[in-house]
C-alpha cells in the first residue's frame, strides 16, 4: 500500500471523553444503566449550581461574621437574609437566591430570551411594536473600530462620532449590547466647553480610546432628560422605575404588575441610579404611584431606610411619581403586546411629557424589589412561579 492510500490515524478517544459518551447514551455496547447516567448528570449539575452558588456569595466582598451559611441550604445569600430580614420575615414567601439565579431564567422560552438580552434587538422590536410612547434614541453602533450612526449609512471613526454627536446631543450613554446590572455604562457629554466622561474631565481621545478597547461591540444612546420631580430626588442621575409584569395564570393569562421600585442614584452609585452599585430603591405604590422610604443594598448586617435622601436630603417616602397611570398602562400594553415573553423587568423614564422605555429585562432584579416585601405574598405572583416550576 503507497503512502497516498494509507488510512489516516483515528483520533484517540481519551477517558473522560469516553465516560461523557456512554453516560449520554445510555444504549452504549458496554451496557451503562440508564439510572445512574441521569444519576450522574444531575448530580453534575448539583455540583455546578452549588459552585455558582457560592461564586455570588463571595462576590459580596465582608467580614466573614457577616455570613450567613446555615441559610445556603435553604437557599438564601447572606446579604439577602440582612436584605429581606429572615427569619422575623416569613422565608416561605420570598424567592431566595438559588430560585432567583436558576429557575427564573426559565420563564421566557431560551430562544426567545436574546430578543430581550440584546438591546439593539430589544430596541428595533419595541420601535414597531405601534406603542404610543416614544423610546430611547439609538444613535449608533461600534464595531471593529467604527461606529456606523443611525439612521444614517455611513461608516465613521469613533472620534468623530463622538465630537460630531456631542456637539449635537451634549449628552449620551453608551452601553454594552449584553449586560446586566449597569456593567459597562459610561456616560459621556461635554458642559461649559468640557469633556466629561462618567462625570470626570476627559477628552474625545480618551472616550474614543475607551470605546475601541471594549471587548465588545456597544451601543450609543440618547440621554433623556427626566421629570422635574425625578431630578429632584437625585439631580445627579436618571433616575429610572423598575416594573415587573407577568401573566395572570388564575385567570386569562392577562399581564399584571407584580411590584414597581423607584431606583435612586447615590454618591455610592455615582452617575448611574443602580442598585447593586449603590442606589436607593423605593416601592412604588401600584394604586396612587406614591413612594415609600428608601433601602440601600446593606455592606453589612444592618438594613438602613431612607424617608429623605443620605446625600441631598430630598424627601423620598410620600413623593408622587408624575404620569404614574400613564407609566401603568404604557407598560401593561406594552407587556400585551409581548405576552409570548411573560416574565419581564421594564425600565422606565418619566419625562415632561410622558414615560419612555429605555430598556427590558429577563432578570426581574429580585432584590431590589423583594426588599419591599416577598413577591409570594401576592396569590397572582406565587401561581405563576408554581406553574413555571420556580417553587
Amino acid at each position: 500500500m503507497s503512502l497516498d492510500q494509507a488510512p489516516s490515524p483515528k483520533k484517540p478517544i481519551y477517558p473522560v471523553r469516553l465516560a461523557q459518551r456512554l453516560l449520554r447514551n445510555a444504549k452504549d455496547p458496554l451496557g451503562i444503566p440508564e439510572r445512574t447516567a441521569k444519576t450522574y448528570r444531575y448530580r453534575r449539575r448539583q455540583f455546578g449550581a452549588a459552585r455558582r452558588f457560592l461564586r455570588k456569595e463571595f462576590r459580596w466582598e465582608t467580614e466573614w461574621g457577616n455570613r450567613k451559611p446555615d441559610w445556603w441550604r435553604r437557599g438564601f445569600l447572606s446579604r439577602s437574609v440582612t436584605l429581606y430580614q429572615l427569619p422575623d420575615n416569613d422565608p416561605s414567601l420570598y424567592i431566595n437566591d438559588v430560585q432567583r439565579y436558576f429557575r427564573t431564567k426559565r420563564m421566557v422560552n431560551p430562544h426567545l430570551q436574546e430578543v430581550l438580552n440584546n438591546k439593539f434587538s430589544f430596541f428595533l422590536l419595541v420601535k414597531n411594536l405601534g406603542l404610543d410612547t416614544d423610546v430611547v434614541d439609538l444613535l449608533g453602533l461600534h464595531t471593529r473600530g467604527h461606529v456606523h450612526p443611525f439612521p444614517q449609512s455611513r461608516r465613521i471613526p469613533v472620534d468623530q462620532f463622538l465630537a460630531e454627536i456631542l456637539s449635537e446631543r451634549q449628552h449620551i450613554f453608551v452601553k454594552p449590547l449584553h449586560g446586566a446590572e449597569a456593567n459597562g455604562v459610561r456616560s459621556m457629554k461635554i458642559a461649559d466647553g468640557e469633556y466629561r466622561m462618567d462625570g470626570q474631565p476627559s477628552s474625545i481621545e480618551e472616550m474614543a480610546q475607551w470605546v475601541r478597547d471594549f471587548p465588545r461591540p456597544v451601543l450609543f444612546e440618547a440621554a433623556i432628560t427626566q421629570h422635574d420631580s425625578q431630578a429632584y430626588l437625585n439631580p445627579h442621575s436618571t433616575n429610572t422605575i423598575r416594573l415587573l409584569t407577568m401573566p395572570d395564570v388564575t385567570d386569562d393569562h392577562t399581564p399584571f404588575i407584580a411590584r414597581a421600585s423607584q431606583r435612586i442614584g447615590s454618591v455610592r452609585s455615582g452617575h448611574i441610579d443602580n442598585w447593586t452599585k449603590g442606589g436607593l430603591s423605593a416601592n412604588v405604590d401600584l394604586e396612587t404611584g406614591k413612594l415609600s422610604a428608601a433601602a440601600q443594598l446593606p455592606e453589612g448586617n444592618d438594613l438602613q431606610w431612607y424617608a429623605e435622601h443620605p446625600d441631598s436630603g430630598a424627601r423620598i417616602q410620600g413623593h408622587q411619581v408624575p404620569f404614574w397611570e400613564e407609566t401603568k398602562q404604557l407598560v401593561l400594553d406594552a407587556a400585551q403586546r409581548l405576552a409570548f415573553m411573560e416574565y419581564i423587568g421594564w425600565d422606565i423614564i418619566i419625562t415632561q411629557d410622558g414615560p419612555v422605555i429605555l430598556e427590558a429585562n429577563i432578570n426581574s432584579g429580585m432584590n431590589v424589589l423583594q426588599v419591599h416585601g416577598p413577591l409570594l405574598a401576592d396569590p397572582r405572583a406565587a401561581a405563576y412561579y408554581r406553574a413555571r416550576g420556580v417553587v
